[in-house]
C-alpha cells in the first residue's frame, strides 16, 4: 500500500469511498463538489494498493476540511495516513467519524487522544417526514432541473447567492465589497463531470413574470443510491429573491424528487453560526435536524 498526492482521476474513487463508508465521513456528493473544485486542501493524498489496480482504499487532506477517510478494517491504511498528516502538521487535529473504527485505532495509536464532540456533523431530513409537502411550490416561481442552453443564467445565479458581500451576515464582519465567487464556467463543469452529478437534480428557481433568463435561486442534489441519502451542496438564493420561502422549497423538491427515487433522507453538511443564521434558519424550517457522528482527537496538551 502507498501513500501518494491525488490525481484528477482520483475524484471519483474517492467519492465512491466514501459512499462504502458512509455515514463514517463526507457524503460523497458533497466531497465532489469540493474535490472538483480543489477547495478541500492545500494537499490531499490517497492510499492505494501497490501493484493493483484495485480502488482507492484511503485519502487525507491538509490545509482546508477534515476529509480523512479509511476503507473498514484496513488499520494499515489508518496508520499511514495519520502517520502522513501529523508528519505535515503535528499540531493539527484529526476527525474520526462515528464507525470509522480503523481511524479511532489508529490515532490512539499515534497518541492523540479524545478532545471532544463535534458540536455539529450536519443536519438530516427524513423524507418520511416531509413527502409531497405544499411549500415546495412557491408563489410566482417555478422550481426545475437547469436546461443545457443555461449555462450562463446557472453560474450567474450561483455567484449572485455567493458573492461574498451579499451574504447576510449579522455579526457585522468585514467583507470585501469587490470580492466575487469563484464559482465560474470552468468550475462549474468540472463539477458537472464529478461522480452522482446528475443534471435533473440541478434545479433553479424561475420567477413566473421574468422572461430575462435570470434565476432567483438554485442548488445541486448529490443522490447516492448506494445510501439512499443524498446531499444538498450547494444552495443560493439571490438578494433580491430572498424571504420568500426558496430556500425551504428547494429542499423539499429535493426531498420529493429523491423519494420519488427511492431515498430516504437529505443531507446538508453546515451547522448553525450565530453570524449567519441564515441558512441554517431555512434547513430547520424545511424539517431538517442536526446530527452529530464524529469526535476529535489531537495530541495531548493541544486545545
Amino acid at each position: 500500500m502507498i501513500v501518494r498526492p491525488t490525481e484528477p482521476d482520483d475524484v471519483c474513487g474517492m467519492q465512491q469511498l466514501a459512499s462504502r463508508v458512509w455515514p463514517s465521513g463526507w457524503h460523497p456528493g458533497g466531497l465532489g463538489w469540493g474535490l472538483s473544485r480543489q477547495a478541500l486542501g492545500d494537499s490531499v493524498v490517497v492510499a492505494v494498493d501497490e501493484g493493483t489496480s484495485g480502488p482507492i482504499v484511503g485519502f487525507a487532506g491538509h490545509g482546508g476540511d477534515e476529509i480523512t477517510h479509511v476503507e473498514r478494517d484496513r488499520d494499515d491504511v489508518a496508520d499511514a495516513l495519520v502517520t502522513w498528516r501529523l508528519a505535515v502538521d503535528a499540531k493539527a487535529p484529526i476527525t474520526v467519524w462515528d464507525g470509522a473504527d480503523a481511524l479511532a485505532r489508529a490515532v490512539l495509536r499515534a497518541g492523540l487522544e479524545p478532545v471532544g464532540r463535534q458540536p455539529w456533523s450536519g443536519m438530516l431530513l427524513n423524507l418520511a417526514v416531509v413527502r409531497d409537502d405544499p411549500r415546495r411550490h412557491v408563489d410566482g416561481y417555478a422550481i426545475r432541473p437547469v436546461r443545457t442552453d443555461e449555462t450562463a443564467a446557472r453560474i450567474e445565479v450561483h455567484r449572485a447567492a455567493w458573492k461574498p458581500s451579499s451574504i447576510p451576515y449579522t455579526d457585522g464582519r468585514a467583507v470585501d465589497p469587490e470580492a466575487e465567487s469563484s464559482f465560474t464556467s470552468k468550475a462549474y463543469e468540472a463539477v458537472r463531470g464529478a461522480w452522482l452529478y446528475d443534471r435533473s437534480l440541478d434545479l433553479v428557481a424561475v420567477a413566473d413574470d421574468d422572461n430575462s433568463g435570470r434565476f432567483g435561486a438554485c442548488c445541486i442534489a448529490w443522490f447516492d443510491p448506494a445510501t439512499g441519502v443524498c446531499e444538498i451542496e450547494p444552495l443560493g438564493v439571490a438578494p433580491e429573491h430572498r424571504r420568500r420561502g426558496l430556500a425551504v422549497a428547494l429542499c423539499l423538491e429535493v426531498a420529493h424528487l429523491v423519494g420519488e427515487r427511492g431515498g430516504t433522507h437529505v443531507y446538508i453538511n453546515t451547522q448553525p453560526q450565530a453570524g449567519y443564521v441564515a441558512s441554517s434558519s431555512s434547513y430547520f424550517a424545511a424539517g431538517f435536524e442536526l446530527v452529530e457522528r464524529a469526535t476529535t482527537y489531537a495530541a495531548p496538551g493541544l486545545p
